[in-house]
């Protein structure tokens, strides 16, 4: 092991317990809200239920409990990174940023008011998510959120770098209210930061980015199936580059007549996920089921890993559990029919 990751790695390794087994989330389908937060008390969330249940009410306590858990996990990969170790890390967490960005401007588009939007931003409480990048605070995003509408959004995050992106298309969000091209602006600029910082250090990093660029890979494929869906000819557009799948495949599957023509050519199987659109055309299936294969690929490598793979493990298992938390959340919560619930799970499928 690199001797500059002993200190990770360690209190990674004692942090592991606190995550949730599959079984345990299982057995939370179905309960009421109360006995949803019953049964997190007993858990590593008692310190974010006791901290937030006097902030919060049911259905949002459970969500923005959830964020903070998974934001508390997370810093505590983050802690005593390595400086080598930093760029890459702090660029994927720019994951979070572009994901309540893009959160705020869809609200703003359906207006939305504060308390319908503020619980569904992931931060930490007091924690910026680009740690180490100085990006976005929960303040930050609540001011966001107070903007009167989408320009004033842009405007507020000039000086975070992510305005500069976005400005370009107020014109035709002012139009028009389509406010794609700037989804995948941001999208764009992610990826290209994701790629731009990972750097060979040990030299041992290979497995890491091609995570990195299957991530991508997956991103284009739910492009394509959107595109396909909703009979959009300009997919080129929409590609992003850098990922190991060549354009020319993708876009010899945007020319597919339809959705089940493009399983063939997709490099993942992912058949349950054909099956289930067939019956309920909801194209969150593909999206979760691509993930999973992608988990499958890479979580067990990571973990076995005692370098910055290690370190990138425990962040993405994080995020598996508070995705698989939030599925069964909103689908006990909602009354989601069975089926489309069981497709949604992640975790039962990658192991502990």
């Amino acid at each position: 092991m690199e001797g500059t990751y002993i200190g990770s790695y360690g209190r990674l390794r004692v942090l592991r317990p606190d995550f949730l087994s599959s079984n345990f989330i299982e057995q939370l389908d179905g309960k009421s809200g109360d006995d949803f937060v019953k049964a997190l008390s007993g858990t590593s969330y008692r310190k974010e239920l006791d901290s937030l249940s006097g902030l919060y009410k049911l259905p949002d306590l459970v969500e923005v409990v959830i964020n903070s858990h998974m934001m508390r996990m997370i810093n505590s990969a983050l802690f005593a990174l390595p400086p080598q170790a930093r760029a890459v890390i702090s660029a994927y967490m720019g994951r979070w940023d572009i994901e309540n960005i893009e959160t705020i401007l869809s609200s703003k588009q359906l207006g939305y008011n504060l308390e319908s939007t503020e619980a569904f931003i992931t931060t930490g409480r007091n924690i910026p998510v680009g740690l180490f990048g100085g990006m976005i605070k929960r303040e930050d995003y609540i001011s966001m959120i107070s903007q009167k509408d989408i320009e004033g959004v842009v405007n507020y995050l000039v000086k975070f770098g992510y305005g500069r992106v976005l400005l370009k298309h107020l014109d035709e969000v002012k139009k028009g209210g389509d406010i794609s091209g700037m989804v995948l602006d941001l999208d764009l600029y992610y990826y290209g930061k994701l790629l731009e910082n990972f750097k060979f250090q040990q030299g041992t990093e290979g497995k890491l980015l091609s995570y990195i660029k299957e991530l991508i890979d997956v991103k284009n494929i739910i492009t394509v199936l959107k595109s396909v869906e909703f009979g959009y000819k300009d997919s080129k557009d929409f590609i992003i580059k850098g990922g190991k799948i060549p354009e020319a495949k993708l876009l010899e599957m945007a020319n597919a007549k339809d959705i089940f023509a493009m399983k063939e050519l997709i490099p993942y199987k992912i058949d349950d996920a054909f099956e289930a659109y067939k019956n309920d055309p909801f194209i969150t299936y593909f999206d979760v089921a691509l993930k999973r294969e992608l988990y499958k690929r890479y979580l067990k490598v990571f973990e076995l890993s005692m370098e910055l793979e290690f370190i990138m493990g425990f962040i993405i298992r994080a995020e598996i559990e508070r995705n698989e938390l939030r599925a069964v959340w909103l689908s006990s919560y909602y009354k989601v029919s069975k089926n489309r619930a069981e497709q949604m799970k992640v975790l039962k499928y990658i192991g502990a």
